[in-house]
């Protein structure tokens, strides 16, 4: 489409994701949706330097614990995670470094949503650390 559009689908291939996997559920609905997404989230921001792959997805992981209600966003990111190179243990770490500033249903629900990305994996159980 554009050199962004490019940038962003190559970004989110990077990520372990698949574009068409991702956004063609909504083509039919809005199909520009993924467009926009891909434009500016993946081809602007996860394009730009001086952040690692694994900073910027547990800086985004954060973030969607933060919003609430973004499962499906925070289970492709999780993945994503993984995908680059972050532990898992590093996730749960992550997760619970949310709980002092969104709160418990926010952080229960995260580390859901972590278990069930893990498990699909196979990295169930992890080692627990204290």
């Amino acid at each position: 489409m554009n050199e962004r559009f490019d940038r962003g689908v190559a970004a989110i291939d990077g990520l372990g994701g698949g574009y068409q996997a991702i956004f063609e559920p909504m083509a039919d609905v809005a199909p520009d949706l993924s467009r926009f997404v891909a434009e500016f989230a993946f081809g602007d921001l996860y394009s730009r330097p001086g952040l690692a792959p694994p900073q910027r997805q547990l800086l985004t992981i954060a973030t969607l614990i933060a919003l609430g209600g973004t499962d499906r966003q925070l289970s492709f990111h999780i993945g994503a995670a993984l995908h680059v190179g972050v532990e898992p243990q590093t996730i749960v770490e992550t997760i619970y470094h949310c709980l002092a500033y969104v709160g418990f249903p926010r952080t229960v629900n995260a580390m859901h949503t972590a278990k069930e990305v893990f498990a699909k994996r196979g990295l169930l159980p992890l080692k627990a650390e204290r």
